[in-house]
């Protein structure tokens, strides 16, 4: 087994194995040159000698590692083995190489998320040492859900500089800030979230606040999608002390949709995207705004 960096021609053969790796496809093809072309990340893809065909090498594996902001932790995904090459400890061999990547780059940690019916991924990470950190759930709703196209009343807001404090002592104290593994999402990456981090989401507008004088929930925007996803608005941390403040944050965030975006006429594709750690409210909140679960995932991590 033949671990190296990926080259520009692997894309094609990469892609014939990693079309259907789920019931609804995959996303390789639309991060292959993301990652390609990231910096401070490693692309692999492990190379198998057929004998007897001119001894042609061809990658049968792939995966990415990248190091996250600050420097500490590492991220780990798309690791993809060819079916005609599984339980050959091709995966094991890729962990290997990219938890060594984050050893050198001097991260002292590594983590990765997978779906929690994906039972396959999740004892290979648990047999490479991840432990379970915290649970997420995805919802999503298309501009064209039932009862989703009304504005609703709340008292969320877009928090200012003045709120750094208020919202950092909020943070600190939360329980669903431990319990999510302290941690946000970003173009479907786990980083961890502190004061730096919601220093720059205040910045950009992109952090809700709800509760007066005090902070009792929060939510964090990506307002400009993931990859070649330009047609999603995404809730990518979502915190709350109960349910009337899960309320007002969530219909703050669906008033956003109706109000900012105009997609095309009979056009199906902005989806509002929520990823948050499972809390006791969740389910009933999102189920009052016609808000629908998609999937769920386990986050993991390791000590390296």
């Amino acid at each position: 087994m033949i671990v190296r960096t990926a080259k520009k021609s692997d894309k094609e053969e990469v892609l014939k194995f990693c079309s259907n790796t789920f019931e609804w496809g995959d996303y390789i093809h639309q991060v292959w040159d993301i990652w390609s072309a990231e910096q401070h990340s490693k692309l692999y893809v492990v190379d198998h000698n057929e004998r007897g065909k001119n001894n042609n090498n061809f990658p049968v594996a792939i995966s990415h590692v990248t190091l996250c902001p600050g420097k500490r932790q590492i991220w780990l995904e798309g690791i993809r083995v060819h079916p005609a090459h599984r339980r050959k400890k091709i995966a094991t061999g890729l962990i290997a190489k990219m938890l060594q990547f984050g050893m050198l780059q001097g991260a002292i940690e590594a983590s990765a998320v997978v779906a929690t019916d994906n039972i396959g991924s999740r004892l290979m990470l648990e047999n490479n040492g991840f432990s379970v950190i915290s649970r997420w759930v995805y919802y999503s709703s298309t501009h064209k859900t039932a009862g989703s196209s009304r504005i609703r009343p709340t008292n969320a807001r877009v928090a200012s500089l003045e709120d750094l404090n208020d919202v950092g002592n909020y943070l600190t104290d939360s329980p669903i800030y431990k319990l999510s593994g302290k941690r946000y999402v970003k173009a479907w990456r786990w980083y961890l979230l502190n004061r730096n981090t919601l220093r720059h989401f205040i910045k950009k507008r992109n952090l809700i606040v709800t509760g007066y004088p005090s902070p009792n929930g929060i939510a964090l925007l990506n307002r400009c999608g993931y990859w070649h996803r330009r047609d999603a608005l995404q809730i990518v941390y979502l915190d709350s002390l109960s349910k009337s403040s899960l309320q007002n944050l969530v219909a703050f965030l669906t008033n956003l949709r109706i109000s900012s975006i105009k997609p095309p006429p009979n056009s199906h594709s902005y989806v509002l995207q929520f990823l948050a750690y499972q809390s006791e409210h969740l389910p009933v909140v999102m189920k009052k705004f016609d808000i629908k679960e998609s999937e769920q995932f386990l986050l993991y991590a390791r000590r390296l």
